[in-house]
């Protein structure tokens, strides 16, 4: 009987001990960009393990994709080009929730460009080539009548967007494009806002949460804890004004309180849904920045919407007030 009780208390003691060892969920973001808010506040706020799941955040730029697939992440709020191209090559990456649908980036330039045609001969700056402020960039050359290569050059720059944003002020680039905060600090740096994507409304699913399809089947459970605390994130963005900004000037590194405040008002607000439905015709608009990569392919099969629909036949979304 001794060793009976013994034999017990020993794997109480085990279990106890692999639960306290037990490593936090990764998720991996890829740029500094106010378009992060409700991740960075769902982390910050304890929303997350308020649904028993703790998790780390990480900044991993160029290469999240790379990490999730090699099981180093869970997660990713990352490239959403990335995500579709994976997926056609074969991997099982699948959007599972999304909180901006439409491309929010901003056209950057020297203040003597005022319109299209000022663009031909000139050379314009993105972050990294065939991701998504190229794509958007390509939907708006497309929509000006403009052709890359003959009308004009656009370089990928090394870097986040600080980088791309110095490129331009230094003339390395004629104008870039650019997500807030660094598009609000180029204005205070004397550059010019050519355009605002966001204002043309052009359907994209500019910030989608990611993961593996063989997560989801292994782990529903801790992906649906995920989302309900990331769901969580975006109502206290939405509500919580004073907090968001602080934990928005935490991670952008940021204090010029205009700044923030104009941040927040697009990320926080205006182009924040309220809810995490991820918007088939979004996906269309990234299919159709990436042409020929694309062709034919099915809008519906970079996605999983059971997760959503669970959490919608569980009420969880409604007992919330959406």
């Amino acid at each position: 009987m001794t060793r009976f009780y013994t034999a017990i208390l020993l794997l109480i003691s085990l279990l106890l001990s692999n639960q306290a060892g037990a490593a936090p969920l990764r998720i991996a973001y890829s740029s500094i960009s106010g378009a992060m808010l409700p991740l960075w506040v769902a982390k910050d706020t304890g929303l997350f393990a308020k649904h028993g799941v703790e998790v780390d955040l990480t900044y991993i730029r160029g290469v999240a994709i790379e990490a999730l697939l090699a099981g180093e992440v869970q997660f990713v709020r990352a490239s959403p080009p990335s995500v579709v191209r994976s997926a056609l090559r074969g991997s099982d990456l699948a959007f599972i929730a999304n909180t901006i649908n439409v491309a929010v980036f901003s056209l950057m330039s020297k203040p003597e460009l005022q319109k299209p045609e000022d663009l031909k001969g000139k050379k314009i700056g993105v972050t990294n080539l065939g991701d998504s402020p190229d794509l958007v960039l390509s939907l708006l050359l497309e929509k000006w009548g403009l052709q890359r290569g003959k009308d004009l050059a656009v370089l990928g720059i090394r870097g986040g967007m600080p980088e791309l944003l110095i490129s331009v002020s230094k003339g390395f680039v004629d104008a870039g494009m650019i997500s807030a905060p660094s598009n609000r600090r180029g204005i205070k740096m004397g550059l010019r806002e050519f355009v605002d994507t966001a204002d043309l409304g052009i359907p994209y699913i500019n910030s989608p949460l990611s993961t593996r399809r063989s997560t989801i089947k292994n782990h529903r459970d801790t992906v649906l804890r995920v989302l309900r605390g990331y769901y969580e994130g975006v109502l206290r963005t939405r509500r919580d004004r004073d907090g968001a900004l602080k934990i928005l000037a935490k991670y952008v590194r940021v204090t010029d309180p205009e700044i923030l405040a104009e941040v927040y008002q697009t990320y926080g607000l205006k182009q924040l849904q309220p809810d995490i439905n991820v918007d088939i015709d979004g996906i269309k608009g990234l299919l159709k920045g990436l042409g020929s990569e694309a062709v034919g392919a099915n809008p519906a099969t970079f996605v999983d919407l059971s997760l959503i629909e669970q959490l919608e036949r569980e009420g969880f979304f409604s007992a919330r007030g959406r």
